[in-house]
């Protein structure tokens, strides 16, 4: 099951050589808030480095699918992830066994961290490498006012992308000296380099 995951997750960070890329990224940003743990900050770095210009219309698409993926991911938890009796249903027991990232001792530590911090939980959320799709599922399980959540959400993941964004813009002039001398394939490879050295820097 995680080499399978991993494999998607290499396929994903390829759709950033086509011209499908801002689906791709909008697809990456919804699963990765859903049910999926994909590398949207790597494939939002990747395609806003190669297209510099368009690093803030990425930003936008990668809000957009983040924003509506939680709201998804939200609805799950609220609806499907217990049971009349507060028990886990079979849906979460599968993703507890078998999707990356979630776990019940993660589960019940977020529990704590949703008591403990409420609203500013999920906007720290928005700077941890984890997958946001566990706050977003956790938020509707523990019954987190959807409105503050919404909000919270959509400021958090937009700050996160505008900064990523505004740091493309600043690093992108020296990138696309490399894009120029190398044929695209080991371009696009070198970039994402960067762009997973980027966020490695920033998370430490």
């Amino acid at each position: 099951m995680k080499n399978g995951f991993k494999s998607l997750q290499d396929w994903s960070l390829n759709w950033a050589g086509t011209k499908w890329g801002s689906w791709a990224l909008f697809i990456c940003a919804f699963a990765d808030a859903t049910f999926l743990p994909l590398p949207t900050p790597v494939l939002f770095l990747t395609l806003a480095l190669l297209k510099t210009r368009k690093a803030y219309t990425y930003a936008i698409i990668g809000t957009a699918g983040i924003a509506a993926g939680a709201m998804v991911g939200y609805l799950i938890g609220h609806f499907v992830w217990l049971n009349g009796n507060g028990e886990f249903t079979g849906f979460a027991q599968f993703m507890l066994n078998h999707i990356p990232g979630f776990s019940q001792s993660g589960y019940n530590d977020i529990r704590l961290q949703f008591e403990k911090w409420n609203f500013w939980i999920l906007v720290i959320a928005s700077f941890m490498p984890l997958p946001f799709n566990i706050f977003s599922i956790s938020a509707g399980a523990f019954d987190i006012n959807i409105f503050m959540f919404c909000f919270a959400t959509f400021l958090s993941q937009g700050i996160r992308f505008y900064l990523m964004a505004l740091l493309v813009t600043k690093i992108g002039p020296e990138v696309k000296k490399m894009v120029e001398s190398f044929n695209r394939p080991l371009a696009i490879i070198g970039i994402a380099g960067i762009a997973i050295a980027i966020i490695v820097f920033n998370v430490l």
